[in-house]
């Protein structure tokens, strides 16, 4: 059995964390309804999941080193910006219950994230690199330009339906607001990792064998850091919305039923 490297012990991490947040996304979107939060919560689930086969992928390369596991293993890296992004887009979707913003705005943005996601596949697809270092071709590098230009938006959107819900807020729309705006330093420094691996040359940001202590700081605990705010306050925002609730009387047994809608 291969030597367990710093790398793999990044990876037994995100083992650790990343099948919790998923539990936590799922009992979060029961809470607050499969139809009105999916598009909020199938994106932790969905970035859980990858994150999940990405760090077995890492740990299967300990005693099987092919170049099949290491393209899974750099997809499954590329490819989480997306859900990341659209997270953020769920969220603003179930802040704005009165529809300030016109849907189709929020859908488009989505698909933009889709666009951005369809790219770097697309890229990474046609990489015809013999190097040990992964360079991103122009493909992946404006992938990433898409997903710094939805952060931008995503900032622009959150301030001005703040401005415009800021006198009639509920508990809950507060508490989904808190999760994007406190979750934004660290995302922004998880775009930050992936804009210098992809428009620099610089080894030390290099995927799959830079500096493990600068992708651990910057990448992995970033990401964890930020998802975990946002399932976070997700939560105690749909354990408000249960506890407000009223209670329904049965008319057969006139016995209370707590939570029943």
């Amino acid at each position: 059995m291969g030597a367990v490297t710093y790398r793999d012990s990044i990876a037994i991490l995100q083992l650790v964390v990343f099948p919790v947040l998923l539990v936590c996304a799922l009992i979060t979107w029961k809470r607050t309804g499969w139809k009105a939060a999916g598009k909020t919560w199938r994106f932790v689930i969905s970035l859980s999941l990858i994150r999940i086969i990405g760090s077995i992928c890492t740990l299967i390369t300990i005693d099987h080193p092919t170049e099949n596991i290491y393209i899974a293993e750099a997809v499954c890296e590329l490819i989480g910006i997306a859900p990341l992004m659209l997270i953020y887009v769920g969220l603003l979707r179930q802040i704005d219950t009165e529809q300030r913003m016109h849907p189709k705005f929020l859908s488009l943005v989505a698909l933009t994230c889709f666009v951005g996601l369809i790219l770097g596949i697309a890229g990474i697809s046609i990489t015809d690199d013999n190097s040990d270092t992964f360079h991103a071709n122009s493909i992946v590098k404006a992938a990433m330009a898409v997903f710094l230009a939805i952060f931008v938006v995503d900032i622009a959107i959150t301030s001005w339906l703040y401005s415009q819900l800021r006198s009639r807020l509920s508990s809950f729309q507060k508490k989904l607001f808190l999760a994007i705006v406190l979750s934004w330093p660290f995302l922004l420094i998880r775009l930050i990792y992936s804009a210098i691996s992809d428009f620099t040359d610089n080894s030390r940001f290099a995927i799959l064998v830079g500096d493990p202590t600068i992708y651990l700081c910057m990448d992995v605990l970033e990401e964890i850091i930020a998802v975990s705010l946002c399932v976070g306050f997700g939560m105690s925002a749909a354990l408000e919305i249960k506890a407000n609730q009223p209670p329904v009387y049965s008319e057969a047994r006139k016995d209370l039923r707590p939570g029943e809608v």
